[in-house]
């Protein structure tokens, strides 16, 4: 798979949720990010590691605004990347708004591809950080 121009992140990868409230190391070459926002239903699953979200692309009347980052990728490895998502996301690229402000600009994000977990819990606001926040939750710190 090539490297995408932009990658969009929702959970985990966004600046400041990697580990001690830093960066995941493998994000070496990742430009700076800017707010940004896509559609779908997002979850939150928990782990023995902590909480993770799930995107999951859906029809329009059930999409909700999703709240991210947006950020040029085009210098980053994707091989630790993809790993480190594991199996149960694939990378697509997906409408992403706010890159510039003008409307949509594609950007891969990682959509959740297995069935949901009995556990998952619905992200109503799309915006995981702060869900995390709000219900004291621990952040997914690998493993």
């Amino acid at each position: 798979m090539t490297n995408p121009a932009h990658l969009f992140f929702y959970g985990v990868l966004q600046e400041g949720l990697g580990p001690d409230g830093g960066d995941w190391p493998f994000l070496k070459g990742l430009g700076m990010g800017a707010p940004a926002t896509t559609q779908g239903a997002l979850y939150a699953i928990p782990t023995p590691h902590g909480w993770h979200p799930a995107l999951i692309l859906t029809q329009a009347r059930y999409s909700a605004i999703v709240h991210g980052a947006i950020h040029e990728a085009s210098h980053v490895d994707m091989g630790p990347v993809d790993e480190f998502e594991g199996p149960s996301y694939t990378r697509q690229a997906v409408p992403v708004d706010g890159w510039d402000g003008y409307g949509d600009t594609c950007a891969d994000a990682y959509i959740w591809t297995d069935d949901l977990p009995e556990d998952a819990e619905l992200i109503a606001s799309g915006d995981f950080a702060q869900w995390l926040q709000e219900k004291g939750r621990p952040i997914y710190s690998g493993g």
